[in-house]
């Protein structure tokens, strides 16, 4: 069994650490930066076996228009070393921004499809921000057990004038819940 935990350093790393008995493993770490990026990080067996999440990316990095509407994410890019068919499961969705943010349309829930292969997220923004970065989590698996983990961004920047970028804030909030 394996097991993948996350942890927040500060507000700029992100570090990946995983536990997978005795298999040796390897944990890279994502540093946030002012503008948005689809980078992922990700842990894998370093006998090169199973799946490889390195590469892996959001289907629609960035989301635009801004009309509150859902847009479906699919990850890209994992690999497997062998060429097994490799299942994805989605395993959360945050963003940078709460999910009632002022000018946000307060449409809600802004992310869905934990616990299946797609996500889901809310093509919005807060009016007075610089736009929204959602976090998609996700674990691929192929068929011999082997698997990797990551988070990929998809973000929504707020106008077209400021070339497609977008600050992350530093903060996390779960895109799936129901504010009341």
């Amino acid at each position: 069994m394996s097991k993948l935990v996350y942890a927040l350093l500060g507000a700029s790393t992100l570090a990946a650490v995983a536990s997978l008995g005795s298999r040796v493993i390897e944990a890279d770490t994502l540093s946030v930066s002012d503008s948005a990026s689809s980078t992922s990080s990700s842990s894998s067996s370093s006998s090169g076996s199973g799946p490889n999440c390195g590469g892996a990316a959001a289907s629609v990095r960035v989301i635009w228009p801004p009309d509150h509407k859902m847009v479906t994410e699919t990850i890209l890019g994992v690999t497997d070393a062998f060429g097994f068919p490799t299942t994805i499961m989605v395993t959360g969705i945050q963003q940078d921004e709460p999910v009632e943010a002022l000018g946000s349309g307060n449409t809600e829930p802004d992310g869905s499809g934990v616990g299946t292969p797609t996500a889901y997220v809310r093509a919005e923004r807060s009016g007075p921000g610089t736009g929204r970065i959602y976090f998609i989590s996700f674990s691929a698996t192929d068929t011999q057990g082997a698997e990797c983990s990551a988070v990929v961004r998809a973000w929504v920047p707020h106008d077209q004038g400021q070339g497609f970028n977008v600050t992350d804030t530093g903060q996390r909030y779960d895109s799936t819940v129901l504010v009341d």
